[in-house]
């Protein structure tokens, strides 16, 4: 009696370490096809590049007199811009997301209250694109009136940048420098370059 109580203790203990061990081994072989997936998986050219632009919006020089066009008196000015090309945010003065947030979800949902049709224009971006604002109807638009050595500005930015996350191809941002203190094209760059895609 006692030699077949031993003998199936010793059945049960073995057929507990054989469990662990074909546990253990089947977590090796799936963090291993997982590595070598992990390895060989190249995105594409394609892929890059949307998870470049993830985060990321244009930029460009205000070519166009947008600040003039948009009678922006101070900067920061954000205009919101619905998809019937129709304005239903404007205000100068850094902006937090939670503000937005509202007048970007009834923009895209088509309820927001609209104040009338925004001035076109056309600027060249920081990629060498053009970016004329009527071809963008039907979609959700951000313009950022802004320049280089505005505190407000740069306190918006990462701002608009958890937007843009937030929202990815939802809406498009346009962030268009004034000039304000004679900067050019680089200074915008070195000062906003963790934002800008060149």
């Amino acid at each position: 009696m006692t030699r077949k109580r031993a003998e199936n203790k010793h059945k049960k203990s073995y057929k507990k370490n054989y469990n662990k061990i074909i546990l253990v081994i089947l977590m090796i072989i799936v963090l291993a096809i997982s590595s070598v997936a992990t390895v060989l998986y190249q995105p594409t050219k394609k892929e890059k590049e949307e998870k470049d632009n993830y985060g990321k919006w244009l930029f460009a020089m205000d070519t166009a007199n947008v600040q003039y066009k948009y009678d922006a008196k101070g900067i920061p000015t954000i205009v919101i811009i619905d998809k019937k090309g129709e304005y239903v945010f404007y205000s100068s003065g850094a902006q937090f997301k939670e503000q937005l947030d509202p007048y970007i979800d009834s923009a895209l949902n088509g309820s927001a209250e609209s104040y009338g049709e925004v001035p076109d224009f056309t600027v060249t971006t920081f990629d060498n694109q053009k970016f004329t604002l009527s071809e963008y109807k039907g979609k959700v638009v951000i313009i950022d009136i802004m320049g280089v050595g505005c505190p407000p500005c740069e306190m918006q930015m990462p701002e608009l940048q958890k937007i843009k996350k937030e929202r990815g191809d939802e809406i498009t941002i346009i962030s268009i420098d004034t000039y304000y203190s004679g900067e050019t094209k680089q200074d915008v760059i070195n000062t906003y370059s963790q934002y800008i895609k060149t």
